[in-house]
């Protein structure tokens, strides 16, 4: 991305999150405050377990430990495995923000706080270790339009949803973050090769 590029870039992100039952809920807003239009993340691309068909997940959040003591927690790309090779990566499908836009948002997670990614099944109780985290880093990936040859092709299965694609669309991801203190949260932490570095310019 060119200097003037970057320097048209502005996406902000607010976010005020609570309890409510069993859930941990974050409400977000994203606002395009740049000159640059952007795709923001906001599902992934699934399959109707009962139809078979294609559908979108608005609620294939990932949960990090890290960094430091805190937990990562959002609507981002993954990381890959570094256990298996991956024969169909996740398809991020994205909304357009475009200048001055805003976007609002829900993510809802289940109460215990538990590592969890789209790549990796839960695993058996006995296969976490129980850490307590002191801070909740939100995160929202997306990509700017007119870098590293971005394509995004309307899904023929969600309405106003675009399939982001780059030449390397895991590189080319971008993060918006708010980080948010916590006090005594406990976060299930998977004992198994699970990867935890995020990649993002």
């Amino acid at each position: 991305m060119s200097a003037a590029s970057a320097a048209a870039v502005d996406i902000s992100l607010s976010c005020r999150p609570g309890k409510e039952g069993q859930l941990l809920v974050f409400p977000y807003m994203a606002q395009n405050r740049g000159s640059t239009a952007a795709y923001v993340m906001d599902a992934v691309a699934s399959v109707d377990e009962e139809t078979g068909e294609p559908k979108a997940n608005p609620q294939a959040i990932v949960v990090l430990h890290g960094p430091g003591d805190d937990a990562t927690v959002g609507k981002f790309i993954a990381p890959l495995p570094t256990d298996r090779r991956i024969a169909m990566p996740v398809i991020p499908l994205a909304r357009l923000l475009t200048p001055g836009a805003t976007l609002e948002g829900r993510v809802e997670i289940p109460i215990p706080l538990a590592e969890t990614s789209p790549y990796f099944a839960d695993l058996p109780l006995r296969q976490y270790e129980s850490v307590e985290i002191k801070g909740i880093v939100f995160r929202i990936g997306y990509w700017v339009t007119g870098i590293d040859g971005l394509a995004a092709v309307p899904s023929e299965y969600a309405p106003d949803l675009f399939t982001v694609v780059t030449r390397d669309t895991v590189r080319s991801a971008r993060l918006v973050s708010q980080r948010l203190p916590v006090r005594s949260l406990q976060l299930f932490r998977r004992t198994d090769e699970f990867p935890r570095a995020i990649a993002s310019v």
